[in-house]
């Protein structure tokens, strides 16, 4: 069941947005390395989410210091989380340790924000 969700999940994603790098949650090596890119936030996944959701990034190998940090609406930050694994690199964020409501999650990477993207946990 799970293959068949994936792989029905891969379809819609490669018709969608007329196939600019398919699925940011799927990117691979190749479609980073097309990019050009140091360093890319990818929206979280579920979103909005209940009790847990991932955030995908990609680090290149210059990167040397680099934060996804969780703001809430007012700006103020709420957590600040290192990320050591460079190229494709995920964290996990626990509804349980957020109240509901709408948040700003920012990649920081050698002191330049590089992304900012929203995430919404519900009751």
């Amino acid at each position: 069941m799970i293959d068949l969700l994936v792989n029905r999940l891969k379809k819609i994603e490669e018709n969608c947005c007329n196939n600019n790098l398919k699925s940011l949650s799927l990117a691979t090596d190749a479609d980073i390395n097309s990019i050009n890119d140091e360093a890319i936030l990818f929206q979280n996944f579920p979103n909005p989410f209940f009790e847990n959701t991932r955030i995908d990034y990609y680090l290149s190998d210059e990167i040397q210091n680099a934060v996804i940090t969780i703001c809430n609406l007012n700006g103020t930050q709420l957590k600040s989380i290192p990320l050591n694994l460079k190229r494709n690199g995920n964290v996990i964020i626990y509804g349980n340790e957020l109240n509901a409501g709408m948040y700003l999650y920012s990649l920081i990477a050698d002191g330049k924000v590089i992304d900012t993207k929203r995430m919404v946990l519900m009751d």
